[in-house]
Formats: structure tokens, C-alpha cells, sequence
């Protein structure tokens, strides 16, 4: 039989049990847009967790010590002098930044709404030092930090208790700490220090909400990247140790830590999502070759009479065998194509749709053009696995048993 009469026959018998052939199609297309699916949001976790912890991972906390030394003075305040030495003396190719920060959990209100937010004093550069955003209004200026302006910006946590979840509204309004009032003048994007944050700058932190005026809570260094911090580490608990006469490391009066060690972990978790992810999509895959084989038996018992005709008439086995391979394979191939079309378009869809609904930073799905090959690859494996016994049992029948049948 040449292929295109073997190609012939097999389309003509689809298309006399069309729903049959579509119901079996249908889970060969659930597991190809799986796989192409998969790859897509893989990379957008990927990428989200990248954006999410790769600025948390490069940051190094200095705060002051809790517990005094045994025998000796209460740990020493941290000063602008040690910000000071920590400027002047860290290694540029090590560190790329130094924030001083004050700041502390304090109750903000909005007439009778009433949330306690994590106020943070900081210097004009710390949204570009944590990579966050104001989604609404501007950052504080220069003029405003020299000036000790009583302007905040707020996370979206916040936002959502005090101006039920309206940045507009938010925006040139008046919050209370205290007895004091601070006009709104941005709201901040949901980033990695984002959520309940309130930010305003140290100077009218120091002035109005927590005093202290030459001490701060904590110091922040940003490491040049993740694999540097060990090194920036070092050499911020070197600088420290001079500033404050530490000859003991075990008598030191602050604490040098660094995420990195908390965070990195995670990549862990993501690593067994995607596998898990895998292996829905195997077992979905398996479902689709099962079906499919018992689509192409069930073909098989039910055209008997007709193989055995054939078979009486001079037909080989190695073409009725082909025309069963080719029913099997060109199912499978169509539920891959109808696949590949399926989970390109919801890849597509996602990714022109999630910028309205997610934060700033939030990694799009990408079309992953090996994960379209593997997929159709893996259409044709099965339509080959699964038609082979069905096809060798057909090829296999004896004329006589057949046209008696």
C-alpha cells in the first residue's frame, strides 16, 4: 500500500467517528498546552523571584545590639559617624550603596481609621537602593529631606485600611502620627519592602517621630551582587569593629546580618514547583496515551471484518500496520498542533492581561519556542507508544478469523 492510500483510509475511518477522535484528541491538546504553559509561567516565577529576593539577598542589615556585654557598658548606639566611615571607607567594587535608616512600628490615622505602619526615615535614594516604585504622586525631593517636610509615602497595605485601596485619593491627603499630620505625596508599589511600609525622610523622622538627632536604627548596606556579600559583610564588621574599639568579636555592641542565607532557600521551593508542575504534566500526558491506546483498540476490534477482508485480498501485514500507526500518529499530531495553538494563545493572553492586575516587577510569561518543539515532540511519541500494540494486533489477524468474526 503506498502512503498515500494508507494516509487516505486512515482519514476516511476518523472521520466516520468524529467525536470519538475529537474526545481522544482532547486530552493529547491538555497536555501539550501544559507543557507550553509551564514553561511560560516557570519563567515568570523565575523572573519574579529573581526581581522579589535578588535586592533583599544583596542587602546587609547593621542594627544595634539587643543584649549588653556581661560586665561591661550597654551596647553603643549607631551614629552618622559610623554611616560616615561605612561611605568612606567600604570598597566601591564591593558595596554599591549605605542607607541610614530610623524608623519603628507607630499608629496611623486616617479620621477613625487606625493602622500601625512600619515608618521608615530614610535618604532620597532609598526606593532606587530596594528597586520599588510610586505608583501614584512622587517621591520626596532634596529640598524636602533638607527641609524636614512633613511628607510621607505609603505602601499599599496601608492604603488599602486608611483610603480603602484608592491611590487617587490617598494622594495630597492628611495622615496622623501622633498629634502630627503628614500630607501624602506618593503611594508604593506591593515591592520587595514595599506592603505596609510608610516612607518619609529621616530628617523629619528624627524631628517629629523618634528623636535621636545624630543616631539611627540601622544601617543598611546593598551589596554590589549576591555572591559579594560575604566579602561586603567582612568588611562592614571590619569597619565597625574600628569605630567602635571592638577587640572581641564576641563583645561586639551590633549585629551584622545579611537575608541572603534566609532567602536562598526559596530558589529550593521554586525548583520543586516546576517539578511538580512536570509531573502533572507527565501524568496528564500518560492519561492522553492510555485513551489514545484504547481508542485505537477499540478501532481495531470493531473493523475486524473489514482487516480480514483486506487481508483476503492480498493486503500485508506491514500495511495494515501502517494504516494504524498513520490513524494514530495523525490523531496525536492534530491534538499537538491544536495544543501548541492552545498554549501559545493562553501564554499570549496572560501576558497582555497580568500588568493590569499585578505589581510593577512581576516577571510576564514568555512563549518558550523549545517548550513548542518538546511538546509536539511529545504528541508524536505518544501517537507512535500508543498505536503500536493496537496496529501489531491488527497486522496480526488471520484472514480467516477476521472475515468469520
Amino acid at each position: 500500500m503506498q502512503f498515500k492510500e494508507a494516509l487516505f483510509i486512515a482519514l476516511h475511518c476518523m472521520r466516520k467517528s468524529q467525536l470519538r477522535c475529537i474526545l481522544t484528541v482532547s486530552g493529547i491538546v491538555v497536555s501539550v498546552s501544559l507543557v507550553i504553559i509551564l514553561a511560560g509561567a516557570s519563567r515568570s516565577l523565575s523572573g519574579t523571584y529573581v526581581y522579589t529576593f535578588d535586592t533583599i539577598n544583596e542587602s546587609i542589615s547593621i542594627t544595634k545590639a539587643v543584649a549588653s556585654t556581661p560586665g561591661g557598658n550597654g551596647p553603643r548606639s549607631l551614629r552618622d559617624t559610623d554611616v560616615e566611615a561605612l561611605n568612606r571607607e567600604c570598597d566601591p567594587s564591593l558595596v554599591t550603596g549605605i542607607m541610614p535608616i530610623v524608623g519603628g512600628v507607630v499608629p496611623m490615622r486616617n479620621g477613625s481609621d487606625v493602622y500601625r505602619a512600619n515608618v521608615t526615615g530614610a535618604t532620597t535614594n532609598y526606593l532606587q537602593m530596594f528597586d520599588m516604585r510610586v505608583t501614584a504622586g512622587s517621591e520626596f525631593s532634596k529640598e524636602q529631606y533638607q527641609s524636614s517636610a512633613r511628607v510621607i509615602l505609603i505602601g499599599p497595605a496601608i492604603v488599602s485600611t486608611l483610603f480603602n485601596g484608592d491611590n487617587d485619593a490617598a494622594v495630597n491627603s492628611n495622615v496622623k502620627i501622633g498629634v502630627a499630620s503628614f500630607r501624602v505625596i506618593g503611594t508604593l508599589s506591593l515591592g520587595p519592602q514595599g506592603g505596609n511600609t510608610a516612607l518619609m525622610p529621616m530628617t523629619t523622622a528624627r524631628s517629629y517621630l523618634f528623636g535621636g538627632m545624630h543616631t539611627v536604627s540601622s544601617i543598611v548596606v546593598m551589596a554590589a551582587s549576591v555572591d559579594k556579600v560575604p566579602a561586603a559583610l567582612k568588611q562592614a564588621e571590619s569597619i565597625l569593629d574600628q569605630q567602635h574599639f571592638i577587640k572581641d568579636p564576641s563583645q561586639r555592641d551590633f549585629n551584622v546580618t545579611s537575608a541572603a542565607y534566609k532567602t536562598i532557600p526559596t530558589g529550593g521551593l521554586l525548583s520543586l514547583l516546576v517539578w511538580f508542575g512536570s509531573g502533572v504534566i507527565g501524568i496528564a500526558l500518560l492519561i492522553g496515551a492510555l485513551g489514545l491506546a484504547n481508542i485505537m483498540l477499540i478501532a481495531v476490534t470493531e473493523r475486524t471484518n473489514e482487516i480480514g477482508i483486506r487481508r483476503a485480498v492480498g493486503a500485508r501485514r506491514s500495511e495494515i500496520l501502517r494504516q494504524f500507526l498513520f490513524e494514530s500518529i495523525i490523531l496525536a499530531a492534530s491534538g499537538g498542533v491544536i495544543g501548541i495553538i492552545c498554549g501559545v494563545g493562553a501564554t499570549l493572553t496572560a501576558r497582555s492581561l497580568l500588568p493590569r492586575y499585578t505589581p510593577p516587577g512581576f516577571a510576564l510569561p514568555e512563549v518558550s519556542i523549545p517548550a513548542v518543539i518538546l511538546g509536539f515532540g511529545l504528541s508524536l511519541v505518544i501517537g507512535l507508544t500508543a498505536g503500536c500494540y493496537p496496529a501489531i494486533r491488527a497486522s496480526r489477524l488471520h484472514p480467516w478469523d477476521a472475515i468469520r468474526h
